[in-house]
């Protein structure tokens, strides 16, 4: 006789701690939650108060849209949203929350209770929900808006509460979520209480554009130190918009807690997004130096798809290798306006992403001061006019001095300072990007020899060389190989030394190796193979230049796409303004000065 099954249908309250566990993980979740609906009610004054690290009280009070008394029942089912209604939505969400989980997971292992009214009601309704469970609704008096309490939080889960961390580090996370929500909307007046004790207390800004008011923010939370300090972010393009702020290097911290990234004004983690930005400070700061930053990206909602983690907290672009690059590319260059980094002395060059979508019918959010701030925004975003992309002081002088020490070190002086470029680091990244480019366009001379040269590899050596015979091709070598592992090298690239053509193959092919141990995961073939020929074939230093040849690999080095450092990150070039030489020259050192 057949048995029953072993597959049974999951109690519904057991469904809703699991589903709880995945939305509400720890107690900042749930303020993280209860904060993102109090912005969606459009409040403009939000209070958060916390008891013993959100493990005994949670309460917010705002005075946003505030709820009916069905709808205050309704608000707790799961899936009850007022946000979304067909699979379309999904395409085009412009609101934090939008699956209608958080209130029901969070009544599923709390004691939650919720007063709240509409300004049209002339009373509030209030609720009572112990462990997912109604056990009691009543109407009540209320102001507009909405008070909800969330008591005892896992008080019906004590697995989950076991793995709570120590009290400092559970409201030291509810404390980031707070300020991520106060950093994207200025406009609104937010508090956090702790155990009785004022812990923030942010008043809107007056500000009429998003970038003036989140200053203001990143002040009273960083300090003025960091705040007056900061480089301020302002691009776009038809498919992206990002704006905000980066610190300088000397603000850098050992760890990353102040790095944040919003997206259509979400807080997202980002490791992909974290690394494009911290790579655009690789060549001024040093390892395990981290940069202090606050980035809004706007992108049309349908190019970006929000519901892939059930804390909202990942993110994915339809483009994301073209994301990456625009906000690499704008954050380099926002450092270098700021004369941080190296530019072109001519100028900055523009940056622009113009993805494969096309004929987009979403037009960017309107300007800041074009909006109600408390109640109409529809993102925190503001599109500014186009500022001047020259550097101050950046221009050389006209037929400046250049001079060259040790022969190393290039000088020439700007109209407002010095330039040091380091010839043999600017001539590797020149001829990584010739490199990259004769790939392309396989435009490489090659110099046919008089005696063919002849050497021997190894099998594994001899693979690698066939693997890489059409790229090597292309920048101008020519070559065969034979069963017995002799290769017959019958010409090589025009700008190769004299002497060197018998050893410039095994030469590449050890730095393509070396590469492929230390950076295989980041390396294309192509630019593992541009790195190493670069780094074999580029001047070394010592060589003594004409006046003709400094100047010609100046201009060579800034129509570069990335002149200021080499391929594996080490600096080419930077400059010293009158500013620098002044406050160098002003220091104090103790009434004695310093020796030469």
């Amino acid at each position: 006789m057949a048995q029953d099954g072993h597959i049974k249908r999951m109690p519904i309250e057991l469904a809703n701690k699991i589903a709880a566990g995945e939305v509400v993980q720890r107690p900042a979740s749930a303020v993280k939650e209860l904060l993102e609906n109090a912005i969606d009610a459009k409040a403009s004054e939000i209070d958060v108060i916390i008891k013993a690290s959100g493990s005994s009280l949670i309460q917010i009070k705002d005075n946003g849209s505030g709820m009916s008394a069905n709808d205050a029942v309704q608000c707790f089912e799961r899936h009850a949203t007022s946000k979304i209604s067909t699979s379309k939505d999904l395409e085009n969400i412009c609101t934090l929350g939008f699956r209608g989980e958080a209130l029901a997971s969070i009544a599923a292992i709390a004691q939650v209770s919720l007063k709240t009214k509409r300004d049209e009601d002339s009373q509030g309704a209030y609720v009572r929900i112990e462990g997912g469970e109604v056990v009691e609704t009543a109407p009540c008096a209320a102001t507009t808006g909405s008070v909800i309490d969330v008591r005892n939080l896992f008080f019906n889960v004590p697995a989950r509460r076991s793995f709570l961390k120590a009290p400092s580090t559970e409201f030291r996370h509810i404390s980031e979520a707070f300020v991520a929500i106060a950093f994207a909307n200025p406009w609104t007046t937010l508090s956090l209480e702790h155990d009785n004790k004022d812990v923030f207390r942010l008043i809107a800004s007056r500000a009429d554009n998003f970038l003036d008011a989140l200053r203001e923010r990143l002040r009273v939370v960083l300090g003025s130190d960091v705040s007056q300090h900061m480089v301020q972010v302002n691009e776009s393009s038809s498919y992206l918009s990002v704006v905000g702020y980066l610190s300088h290097p000397e603000h850098a911290k050992k760890s990353r807690k102040d790095q944040r990234l919003f997206v259509n004004s979400r807080p997202i983690k980002s490791p992909s997004l974290n690394h494009a930005i911290r790579s655009a400070y690789d060549a001024i700061l040093p390892d395990g130096q981290h940069p202090v930053y606050t980035l809004f990206l706007t992108v049309n909602p349908k190019h970006v798809d929000v519901n892939v983690h059930p804390a909202k907290m990942e993110v994915r672009f339809d483009d994301d290798k073209g994301v990456y690059n625009f906000l690499q590319a704008i954050c380099r260059r926002a450092l270098g306006l700021a004369d941080l980094i190296p530019q072109h002395p001519g100028g900055v060059s523009s940056v622009s992403f113009q993805p494969e979508s096309k004929g987009d019918s979403w037009q960017p959010p309107p300007r800041a001061d074009e909006l109600n701030p408390a109640y109409e925004r529809q993102s925190a975003i503001v599109y500014e006019e186009e500022v001047s992309r020259l550097p101050s002081g950046a221009e050389t002088l006209d037929g400046g001095i250049l001079w060259q020490l040790e022969g190393r070190y290039i000088l020439t002086q700007l109209k407002n300072g010095i330039m040091v470029v380091d010839h043999s680091a600017a001539h590797e990244r020149i001829m990584y990007e010739r490199t990259l480019k004769d790939f392309q366009t396989g435009s490489g001379f090659s110099q046919q020899l008089l005696f063919a040269q002849l050497i021997t590899l190894s099998q594994d050596d001899c693979n690698l060389l066939n693997d890489l015979n059409p790229l090597l091709s292309a920048i101008g070598f020519d070559y065969s190989i034979s069963k017995n592992r002799t290769v017959t090298i019958q010409g090589v690239p025009s700008h190769i030394r004299t002497g060197a053509e018998r050893d410039i193959l095994p030469q590449i092919l050890n730095g393509y190796k070396d590469n492929l141990e230390q950076l295989a995961s980041s390396l294309s073939e192509e630019e593992n193979l541009a790195r190493s020929f670069a780094k074999i074939t580029s001047m070394r230093s010592g060589i003594k230049l004409s006046d003709e040849e400094m100047r010609t690999l100046i201009d060579r080095l800034f129509e570069c796409q990335e002149p200021h450092i080499t391929p594996d990150g080490k600096l080419t070039v930077f400059r010293m303004t009158l500013e620098d030489f002044e406050r160098r020259f002003d220091q104090s050192f103790l009434g004695h000065g310093e020796e030469v």
